[in-house]
């Protein structure tokens, strides 16, 4: 099509320079102009979407794969679908509810979601759709969300990590040792959770059955793992500790975090916002004390959908983690990292430096920082493997919130940031990433409070 228009445009062109000449000269120049302006017009049409993809350059690429074949539908409370049949019915459309579950008593704005599909002209569809302010309150595509990517990196001994816990790959965990999980494992080791937290692992899924999460995983629906993302994340989050088997964690003796999975995101690492959206629901409404993130998009706007589904999660009394992404560049340009109430994780290396792949997150609302380089953790079927990302410095997040959440079950989302932002530690970097957490200090923080409160 490219080729053809340039001859059309080439002709047309020639045509009209002929014809301007003897324009010039006052001759007939009509037989020349008149072929000339249609030839120029029908290659500038037939080249239209070759050159607008030059011009958009990156950024159109970006458009077309966040296009799917299909598209949300925001109903107002006391709107129908039925409302828009005859709309639907002439693009071939059907619409199914996105959250069948939700409950207008229970969120009135997710209870109104629609899944609209096999329309014969979608844009056109949605365009109408927005229009009619009367019944539709929003649209949006679906966007495609993945894996925070990952990248293989080779695990990172330490003399001190796993001095109390007897876990034998402990040694090699120096993330244990940056966040002063000896001083944590001896605190919680005299102490009893007030009951055990719930730390929700909305990924790839998980696999239940590995030696070092059995111990710790609670009955969810994300069982089984393909991918392997998912596994990984738990295990920091809550692998079974100081039960002689592969890795630790902050979860002593495996009394004080369940681990449950969520599957959001499918074998190839990939999702969309709905699901994530879905997954988020659900978690929440099981009663998950911390939901932790390690995926997300490109979305400088977030997605409606992700955005309500967390409002909800932090209506519900869950605390939000998410990864800040491995761009290098600003979290406030990647969901769900950017959405209000979010902790948002960087990723630090063993010196303390933001991870040279991190994004920085000072720019948003609840900035903190986890080991994020060379991070051992879980792999499906009983393996070990280790890995850099912000995908990891999330659970280590989402893990502590748990613990402090088994000792504390009323602590706030808010002041459960506080904690780790007032008992982090500094660095040069932390005007970048936020402070990075001290599992210790942190939860010597929850031990005063109810020491203050019995003594009141």
């Amino acid at each position: 099509m490219a080729i053809t228009g340039g001859l059309f445009l080439d002709a047309g062109t020639g045509l009209l320079v002929a014809g301007g000449y003897l324009a010039v000269r006052k001759a007939d120049a009509k037989r020349f102009l008149l072929p000339g302006a249609l030839s120029v017009l029908v290659g500038l049409t037939t080249m239209a979407p070759a050159l607008l993809s030059k011009v958009g350059g990156q950024s159109a690429g970006v458009s077309e794969k966040t296009k799917r074949d299909h598209f949300l539908v925001e109903l107002g409370p006391d709107d129908s679908i039925d409302e828009l049949s005859s709309v639907l019915a002439e693009f071939g459309a059907t619409a199914e509810r996105a959250f069948p579950r939700m409950t207008l008593a229970e969120d009135e704005d997710l209870a109104q979601y629609y899944i609209v599909r096999g329309a014969k002209r979608l844009e056109e569809l949605r365009s109408l759709l927005d229009a009619d302010v009367e019944n539709v309150d929003a649209t949006e595509w679906d966007i495609e969300v993945w894996v925070v990517p990952t990248t293989p990196a080779e695990p990172l001994k330490t003399e001190t990590a796993g001095r109390l816990a007897n876990d034998p790959q402990a040694p090699e965990q120096w993330g244990l040792t940056m966040t002063r999980a000896d001083q944590l494992h001896e605190n919680l080791r005299s102490r009893s959770p007030r009951r055990k937290a719930v730390v929700a692992i909305v990924d790839t899924g998980v696999d239940h059955k590995h030696e070092d999460i059995k111990g710790s995983f609670d009955e969810s629906p994300g069982t089984g793992d393909l991918n392997g993302h998912g596994t990984h994340c738990a295990g920091i989050a809550g692998g079974a500790t100081n039960n002689g088997i592969g890795i630790a964690s902050f979860n002593w003796d495996s009394k004080f975090v369940s681990i449950r999975s969520y599957k959001a995101l499918g074998d190839n690492g990939g999702g969309s916002a709905e699901t994530v959206a879905q997954a988020i629901i659900d978690a929440a409404r099981d009663g998950a004390d911390v939901i932790s993130l390690s995926l997300g998009s490109f979305s400088p706007n977030a997605p409606r959908v992700e955005v309500q589904a967390i409002e909800y999660a932090l209506r519900q009394g869950a605390i939000v983690v998410a990864a800040s992404g491995n761009a290098n560049s600003d979290a406030r340009q990647h969901s769900p990292a950017n959405i209000e109430g979010v902790i948002a994780v960087s990723a630090v290396d063993r010196n303390n430096r933001k991870a040279e792949f991190s994004n920085t997150n000072s720019s948003l609302k609840r900035p903190i920082a986890a080991p994020g380089v060379g991070i051992l953790s879980l792999k499906p079927g009983n393996g070990y493997v280790s890995l850099n990302g912000t995908s990891m410095a999330a659970p280590f997040v989402a893990g502590l919130l748990g613990v402090l959440r088994a000792l504390d079950p009323d602590l706030s989302a808010e002041d459960a940031y506080q904690i780790l932002k007032r008992t982090g530690r500094g660095g040069p970097d932390s005007g970048k990433v936020g402070r990075t957490i001290d599992a210790a200090a942190a939860v010597e923080v929850i031990g005063n409070r109810q020491s203050a409160i019995s003594n009141q």
